[in-house]
């Protein structure tokens, strides 16, 4: 999937991004933060990266994806000339070569101060990475300098950005001004999409067409093409008019510009959203262009690399930015219900608490653990999950009271003839089951004073629990011991007995090392 294996047009752009020329003409913008209170659209401190030329931004709504995409407009001036895009509903009632604050955060007499706020783009510029502050004072936005930098070297180059809208997917037939402005006789300036950009939007609908165009008048716009007939907006589907306005726009765009594109997949059927993010990748590689979008599709983001993926969420007053994540924690997020990217097999429960205690914390929604059975089941479901179950990474967690070369044996025995190779990890133990393991851990005094701490009583107290649980004739029980002599009930007291010696134990890192490594976090 592009999330790991990338396409040659793909690492190519990673490394420039990574290494770009110190002589490249535009600057290229590698992060924007937000500071203060009482915030910015209820953005009070965040701080984002862009890690790839083609950054998707992905999230709740709320989480801040439109105030980012507006503040990445902001991030430098245009050269003269430039007229950027504001499609079918300009924010403000003049076109200009130039995006201002109001256009996309429009203040009433009932907005609350701004008094304190702090914006800082950080931007990569003929070698140089110069960092741009201001801060809101006085009802203006004035230029923080930076104590450590020659004022001569902050400026920054001038960079044309287009801001792609929602409006455009609005069809023509519901838009009043468009019905008057077109009517068959006006004076419009006509942008003709190439040969290659026809080639693309028919790669991207799955159709052949013979041409495209945009028409442009009186600030409006109205796409037309040619597929086995001639037809305009007036006509097509919001998806089929908002790719051929995108491509009218990606190729004329200057080397090294900015593309921002609002929830980039809107009125696209999935196989157009993968095709498109494809052509997009093509324009970063060819043109050098920079494009950062917003998407709420899980096909949009798992057809772009790990590194063009940011997740925004919000933590209380923090917003945070998580980048390269992997589609089925980015879509868990969005969906707010576990979809597991990695599954975790156990002999018993036990084992299962025991490993999920070890990787509690960030990763441990991002996995599923159950218990299945004996070692020797362990290892057939192992195979099974191969044979039938490829895509899904799967992590075999056998007892600590076997050996490698058990492991191989019972796996050699379901594989046959089969090249497959599961993955799997033997539990900290000694020769000993899981449950006799936490029990000799707890004889350490540190681990002792955790469990103490978990059920709340003296260090003293908690070394007579361990002393019994450890001369019951079941260590399989141990928590049955505990919630006797406590009152937790049982199943909680062998949580708290498992957690004592799991969350920390460094025995336990080799776990957490592969569960990390199998993430891809």
């Amino acid at each position: 999937m592009p999330g790991r294996r990338l396409s040659n047009a793909e690492r190519s752009l990673a490394d420039f991004w990574e290494n770009p020329p110190a002589n490249f003409p535009k600057p290229l913008l590698r992060s924007i933060a937000v500071d203060g209170d009482p915030g910015l659209r209820g953005v009070k401190r965040m701080t984002v990266p862009f890690l790839y030329p083609l950054t998707v931004v992905c999230g709740r709504n709320g989480v801040g994806k439109s105030t980012l995409l507006a503040l990445a407009t902001l991030s430098a001036k245009p050269p003269d000339g430039w007229s950027p895009f504001w499609g079918n509903t300009k924010p403000r009632g003049s076109q200009s070569i130039n995006y201002a604050f109001r256009d996309f955060f429009h203040r009433t007499a009932g907005s609350p101060p701004m008094d304190g706020m702090q914006l800082t783009w950080v931007s990569m510029f003929r070698g140089n990475e110069i960092e741009r502050t201001q801060r809101y004072n006085g009802r203006r936005w004035v230029n923080v300098a930076d104590p450590g930098r020659n004022p001569n070297n902050l400026e920054l180059g001038p960079r044309e950005i287009d801001f792609i809208p929602i409006s455009r997917i609005m069809p023509a037939s519901e838009l009043a001004a468009l019905r008057s402005t077109f009517t068959g006789n006006e004076q419009a300036q006509v942008v003709q999409l190439t040969p290659a950009a026809v080639q693309q939007l028919s790669f991207i609908m799955g159709k052949q067409y013979q041409s495209a165009e945009v028409r442009f008048a009186k600030g409006l716009v109205l796409p037309k093409c040619h597929s086995q007939a001639d037809y305009t907006g007036f006509d097509m589907g919001g998806g089929e008019g908002s790719v051929i306005l995108l491509l009218a726009r990606l190729q004329d765009m200057p080397k090294g510009g900015l593309v921002i594109i609002e929830e980039v997949e809107l009125a696209l059927h999935q196989e157009a959203q993968v095709r498109l993010m494809e052509v997009l990748v093509s324009y970063c590689a060819t043109r050098r262009l920079q494009i950062i979008c917003t998407s709420h599709s899980e096909a949009v983001i798992d057809a772009v690399p790990r590194n063009a993926r940011v997740l925004l969420s919000k933590l209380e007053d923090e917003h945070q930015a998580t980048s390269a994540v992997s589609t089925r924690f980015a879509v868990h997020q969005m969906l707010g219900a576990v979809q597991p990217e990695l599954e975790i097999i156990t002999e018993d429960a036990f084992a299962a608490a025991l490993v999920g205690e070890a990787i509690a914390g960030d990763l441990r929604p991002r996995v599923r653990i159950h218990d299945i059975g004996s070692n020797a089941v362990l290892a057939r479901q192992a195979v099974a999950n191969l044979r039938t179950r490829p895509d899904i990474a799967c992590l075999s967690v056998f007892d600590g009271d076997c050996t490698e070369a058990d492991v191989n044996g019972w796996i050699d025995s379901e594989r046959a003839e089969r090249a497959l190779h599961p993955s799997f990890l033997i539990l900290p133990g000694n020769g000993v089951a899981p449950e006799k393991w936490v029990l000799q851990q707890l004889q350490v005094d540190a681990y002792r004073d955790l469990l103490a701490l978990e059920i709340g009583c003296s260090a003293q107290i908690a070394a007579g629990h361990v002393a019994a649980m450890t001369v019951d004739l079941d260590h399989h029980d141990c928590g049955h011991t505990l919630h006797m002599r406590t009152g937790i009930s049982r199943d909680e007291a062998r949580r708290l007995v498992i957690k004592a010696v799991a969350r920390s134990h460094p025995e336990l890192d080799l776990l957490r090392a592969r569960v990390k490594e199998m993430l891809g976090a």
